[in-house]
């Protein structure tokens, strides 16, 4: 992998706002891109993948390119529209310009919806059962046929202070003996799988940090802080996403639960 050239985040949000905070911290040069102007970002190009007709203004050497988009609403047109045509139009818009660069597309564990095993790896085989998880399936297919260097990157759910409707969610006492389990990664650790999935050059990685837990387990941790232990090991009868490589990755927040103590 060479070091040269700068980085290149597509899409703003909150992970992408974040991991752009990661890479400076790490000095590396990034430049970011998305429809509207963000004062954070010290070279950021707005550009709308969907709607602009003229070309994409030129830019320097790019070695990695993170595609972290979201769709502005939950339904299959708009997952197509973000995930597939803009996605589409971007590696063509950069491919104009230059095509030695490593891409990685951030998917979702959600690929994995209707997967009955226990554990899950990054080899294990995607069963979607949503709309969602179908379509960023075909996403990470056709990316890859467009861009062969591609590395995948499949996080679990999204948890930090800045996503307050997760956290309370968590803690809704209609939703106490809700027997589904939850898989999460904070988004901070989200940013160490992003960068060391180009430094290893990993094609597929599961974001995730292996505790599962139920919203019950969660609420009784909650409203027993501060004095009770954190919990040793996730439950074996847990639906648990794994990634083979969470060893190389030292989380900071090594569960939910590490994190909710961390705050007291």
């Amino acid at each position: 992998m060479t070091n040269q050239g700068k980085n290149l985040i597509v899409g703003t949000g909150k992970l992408g706002q974040r991991f752009y905070q990661y890479l400076k911290s790490l000095d590396q040069p990034t430049i970011t891109l998305s429809r509207n102007p963000k004062g954070w970002s010290e070279h950021h190009i707005c550009y709308d993948l969907l709607n602009d007709q003229q070309a994409l203004p030129k830019l320097p050497k790019i070695s990695k390119a993170f595609i972290i988009l979201a769709p502005g609403q939950r339904t299959e047109s708009a997952y197509r529209q973000t995930y597939i045509t803009a996605v589409s139009n971007l590696i063509a818009l950069l491919h104009q310009q230059q095509t030695d660069f490593h891409c990685v597309f951030v998917s979702s564990t959600s690929v994995y919806g209707g997967n009955t095993e226990s554990v899950i790896y990054e080899d294990t085989r995607p069963v979607p059962d949503s709309f969602s998880g179908q379509t960023l399936l075909e996403a990470e297919q056709n990316i890859k046929q467009l861009h062969a260097n591609t590395s995948i990157v499949r996080p679990s759910g999204l948890y930090s202070s800045q996503r307050q409707r997760l956290i309370d969610s968590l803690l809704d006492s209609g939703q106490r003996e809700n027997p589904k389990w939850l898989n999460l990664v904070h988004e901070q650790d989200v940013c160490q799988w992003l960068w060391q999935t180009v430094v290893h050059q990993w094609p597929l990685v599961i974001a995730s940090d292996g505790f599962p837990f139920q919203r019950k387990q969660f609420q009784v941790f909650q409203q027993s802080l501060p004095d009770t232990d954190l919990p040793s090991s996730p439950d074996k009868s847990a639906k648990r996403y794994r990634s083979l490589f969470l060893d190389q990755i030292k989380l900071q927040h090594p569960s939910i639960f590490h994190w909710l103590k961390s705050r007291m």
